[in-house]
């Protein structure tokens, strides 16, 4: 008798263990966001092209100009740190962590408010705080985990009474490096941003001048901020089985997707910063701390080829998602360009949380055709 009642009491331990391991099973795949509560993250470098076409040139010191800059750190490849100008703040992560942005200019903003905050029971965001970019303990909860660095653009323009339109060029594209991580989705996250700055300089001044201002100091010593940001996503019509079967808690009219939805995200609003989200998942407009975030959103070309479906597209402002973004003719100008993985995404998610790193190629022209496969401007 006694032996019956020790294998039915260990019958039942072994019963609630099993019924523990299934409910950790269950909260495993509700974590729909926010990977970074699972601290394992490889996402580790960044490589691959920033290319101009005719009319512009391009630099990362304001000196040295060329059409066209290698990104990546072997050898005959451009290091964002190391082969840019002396003072800058340039940041390149040693680990991608998710962040989220609505990408606005702002008030006297000089850097991108990025915010992350603490995920708890699945859709609650807590202790949301603002990344500082100095930071470089990867361990500390303000910590970047994000790629961030200036190019400046060198515009030679037929006219000079209005800006030119910045274009993407239909080869951009941005994958995961590692093929066999592809299926996480993974590369559906990324966002890349680029920041204008205010400035005078014009295509004779020499870097120093340049420079003078990109340190925050513009003509009698008014400071120089972001005036206008664009922001790509690009894969944004691919979505992961998994997170199909499984993401049930939208709320609003991403309610319901498939694994090639093009659907909107809604990102954390600058005033999140400090505060609590009850439900990051509520995306019908009631929830005051999030807010739709206004992006040029790109198809892939196919399973393989990520270059832009679309052709070549207009960059437009994240200030309404429609005003296109441009740069001043026959003028010099500084562009902070950001690469991230928005914590917002639908497929940013646990799962995903794998990589060996992101190729991003961007091509930046002017005056094509929209929807183009051939450069048209000048």
């Amino acid at each position: 008798m006694g032996k019956s009642k020790k294998n039915k009491k260990k019958s039942e331990m072994n019963a609630m263990f099993f019924i523990i391991l299934f409910a950790l099973a269950i909260f495993i795949i509700s974590t729909y966001a926010w990977f970074s509560t699972q601290r394992n993250v490889s996402i580790t470098n960044l490589n691959g092209t920033v290319e101009v076409a005719e009319g512009l040139e391009i630099s990362l010191d304001a000196e040295n100009w060329s059409n066209g800059l290698i990104l990546g750190d072997e050898e005959g490849q451009l290091d964002i740190i190391d082969d840019a100008y002396e003072g800058n703040h340039n940041i390149k992560p040693t680990e991608m962590l998710p962040v989220s942005t609505l990408g606005l200019a702002g008030s006297q903003r000089t850097d991108l408010l990025m915010l992350r905050g603490t995920l708890n029971n699945s859709i609650q965001l807590n202790n949301i705080k603002k990344m500082i970019e100095t930071e470089t303990n990867p361990e500390i909860t303000t910590y970047p985990g994000y790629f961030a660095f200036d190019v400046f653009l060198k515009n030679s323009s037929r006219q000079d009474e209005i800006d030119d339109v910045l274009q993407l060029n239909y080869d951009s594209s941005l994958e995961i490096m590692e093929t066999d991580n592809s299926a996480t989705g993974l590369q559906n996250t990324a966002r890349v941003a680029f920041a204008k700055y205010g400035g005078t300089s014009d295509t004779m001044a020499d870097a120093a001048t340049i420079l003078k201002e990109t340190a925050g100091v513009g003509v009698g010593g008014s400071p120089v901020y972001i005036t206008d940001v664009a922001i790509w996503e690009p894969n944004s019509n691919d979505h992961v089985e998994y997170v199909v079967q499984n993401n049930n808690k939208i709320t609003g009219e991403g309610a319901s997707f498939t694994t090639t939805t093009q659907m909107d995200t809604y990102a954390l609003t600058d005033a999140s910063e400090g505060q609590s989200i009850a439900d990051i998942y509520k995306w019908d407009g009631t929830e005051s701390l999030l807010q739709k975030q206004n992006v040029l959103q790109t198809t892939k070309t196919s399973t393989e080829d990520y270059s832009i479906a679309e052709g070549v597209q207009n960059l437009v402002s994240t200030s309404d998602g429609t005003t296109t973004f441009g740069i001043a003719p026959n003028k010099v100008c500084r562009i902070r360009i950001y690469v991230w993985l928005e914590g917002q995404d639908v497929d940013c998610i646990n799962y995903a949380s794998h990589g060996g790193g992101v190729r991003v190629n961007i091509g930046l022209v002017k005056g094509s055709v929209v929807g183009s496969h051939e450069l048209d401007g000048r």
